[in-house]
């Protein structure tokens, strides 16, 4: 009997990750748009496209770029950064200038000499790029504490600027001249948000420290914006602001702009086209996309009532569903989410024929019959969009777990909060009445964020945690924790430290009342909350590292874990986690049961275990 079968790639697809028009002297353009591990060069003329790797096997994400006023591209993609000729299609430059797990191109400017600047997260450095020399020069840090510098810019007298947050916001300059540092914000105003600065096309620097959040959209007449010169900050009406070089809101953000009589409405590497719109009038052209690539990663799956295995990808997000029977998947594509984008469904509970999704990034929540039709809008007026979103909760802006409630009735999901924040929401949702409720994590474990769920004998709730903060602000807690919410009342009536850990991945509670838990380095548990002790322990870092959902059960309760190298049974009886197999690849993303097969992902290829039975 085969045991593992791999059933494909679901999303065959490439996110964009921002984009740049370059401008040769001669007046010739090419539209560049980045990608995990390529980028795309596009004649909009002739409408070729030419993809070209990164350089040294780089295969990493790509998070900012920026077209020089000598027509030529900067991007960096982990710890490299990279000068490209769009026009020759060639690398100038390519080289390892971060630290062990930094992303350098976070943000660029380019100063009146022809200098690029560029800075990194998460430490907050900043560098210099001489494209004549070819030549790196790292220029110390920016902020000690911050971690996103994600705006940056060069005023006509060559100070750097650089707008930073997110659990501080700052704005700061920097003189090249004698590396000077001044932030302009008055420490009483650095509260949550991010310091925003840019170059305007009259080559003046404009900056406001308004935001309250790193994605916020930008509405100019709400901030108090500034003219920046010489390391002054000057108050001016939003009237009197130009706009930036750059368009477009995240990923999909462009630097400069087509000079001819087309202009670039949007790029969209997942939906493989380059739209453009006429400079007058309302005509508009697509331009196909084509490039070739190994498929977005797989996020976590589910079974659903169906019978069949539903997930998404992620970066792009691309709903998905494997039909059991005819064993084939079925793509959605990314429409059919709701605000979906660049995110993924994260965690899913059943109840009854209805799957919960919660979704990256807003903390949104998606309702789908599974006995209708999957579509992204409504076909006649008696069949709604499916799925369809019913919740938002921006204190979940991650989210990590999801359960559904005995009652029949409820969906809980918990998870991270957005940038800036420490601690995230529970969201407790009535599929019936469309009840929401929101507990924050000062009601719940205060400074932690819930990131597994599992529902006791009585129908109380365990939940688990992480003291991480993947917003961008600094962890204010030491150990991850165990508690208990009480049903009628939605208290928190038990907080307990089972383990020493940063995060508690899965739990699991037994018929017994303990629960099992596994802990971010692979350390499985069982803890008894009445008897307040920890029963048994096990270091399982040999069989791989926790992946997300990481735990399944089957129609008949037996439960299924998954590590990054190994699948397994839990024996709550024996209180140990009993080796199934090794899988052929590295696990990524679990798991769900569906007939007599474990489904789990890895990379970005859909695969399934053969249980015995």
């Amino acid at each position: 009997m085969q045991q593992y079968t791999e059933h494909g790639v679901p999303a065959p697809v490439v996110e964009s990750r921002t984009a740049a028009v370059c401008r040769s002297r001669n007046g010739d353009e090419r539209v560049v748009i980045l990608a995990k591990g390529f980028l795309l060069v596009v004649d909009p003329v002739t409408e070729r496209c030419t993809q070209v790797s990164f350089p040294n096997g780089n295969t990493e994400y790509p998070y900012m770029c920026f077209a020089s006023s000598e027509g030529m591209f900067y991007a960096g993609a982990g710890t490299q950064f990279m000068a490209f000729d769009p026009f020759d299609c060639s690398f100038l430059h390519a080289e390892d200038v971060g630290m062990e797990g930094e992303l350098v191109g976070f943000s660029y400017a380019e100063s009146a000499e022809g200098t690029i600047y560029f800075a990194a997260y998460p430490h907050c450095r900043l560098f210099g790029y001489v494209p004549s020399e070819r030549r790196v020069i790292p220029l110390g840090q920016l902020d000690a504490e911050e971690k996103y510098p994600s705006h940056l810019a060069v005023d006509e007298a060559g100070w750097v600027y650089a707008g930073i947050g997110t659990e501080r916001r700052g704005l700061i300059t920097f003189r090249p001249s004698d590396g000077r540092t001044i932030q302009l914000v008055p420490t009483e105003e650095r509260t949550r948000g991010m310091g925003v600065v840019y170059a305007a096309a009259d080559g003046s620097v404009y900056g406001h420290w308004a935001f309250a959040d790193l994605r916020e959209a930008e509405t100019p007449e709400r901030y108090r914006w500034m003219r920046l010169r010489s390391g002054q900050a000057t108050p001016v009406d939003w009237r009197d602001v130009p706009p930036s070089l750059y368009s477009g809101a995240a990923f999909y953000r462009l630097h400069r702009q087509l000079s001819g009589a087309w202009k670039i409405e949007k790029h969209d590497l997942a939906e493989r086209e380059l739209r453009l719109r006429a400079a007058e009038g309302s005509s508009t052209r697509m331009i196909p996309l084509r490039y070739e690539c190994g498929g977005a990663q797989l996020s976590p799956l589910s079974a659903g009532a169906d019978g069949h295995v539903y997930g998404t990808s992620n970066h792009p997000l691309h709903f998905f569903r494997y039909e059991t029977g005819e064993q084939r998947i079925r793509s959605f594509g990314g429409q059919v989410i709701e605000f979906g984008g660049g995110g993924n469904l994260c965690a899913y509970a059943s109840v009854g024929p209805m799957l919960a999704g919660a979704a990256y990034p807003g903390g949104h929540l998606h309702l789908m019959d599974t006995r209708l039709p999957v579509q992204a809008e409504a076909g006649d007026p008696n069949q709604a969009r499916n799925p369809r979103l019913v919740a938002s909760h921006p204190e979940v802006h991650r989210p990590r777990c999801a359960l559904a409630h005995s009652d029949g009735e409820h969906v809980l999901y918990g998870g991270y909060p957005g940038y800036g924040a420490v601690g995230g929401g529970l969201c407790l949702y009535n599929i019936t009445t469309g009840e929401d409720m929101l507990l924050t994590h000062d009601q719940v474990v205060p400074f932690q964020s819930t990131i597994s769920l599992a529902e006791g004998q009585s129908g109380h709730i365990f939940g688990a945690t992480s003291i991480e903060t993947p917003g961008g602000a600094a962890p204010k807690e030491t150990g991850a924790k165990l508690y208990r919410l009480h049903w009628e009342s939605r208290t928190v009536d038990g907080v307990w430290s089972p383990v020493e850990a940063r995060e508690i991945v899965w739990i699991y509670a037994d018929r017994k009342g303990r629960i099992h838990g596994m802990t971010e380095a692979s350390r499985y548990f069982v803890f008894d909350p009445v008897e307040e002790r920890l029963c048994a322990e096990a270091d399982l870092s040999e069989w791989g590292s926790p992946v997300r959902v990481g735990l399944a059960a089957d129609p008949n309760g037996t439960i299924y874990g998954a590590l990054s190298g190994a699948i397994f049974r839990l024996d709550p009886d024996l209180s140990m986690a009993v080796k199934l197999t090794e899988p052929p690849v590295a696990i990524t993303a679990g798991l769900a049961v569906a007939g007599d097969k474990v489904f789990f992902a890895s990379g970005s290829r859909l695969w399934s275990y053969q249980l015995e039975v």
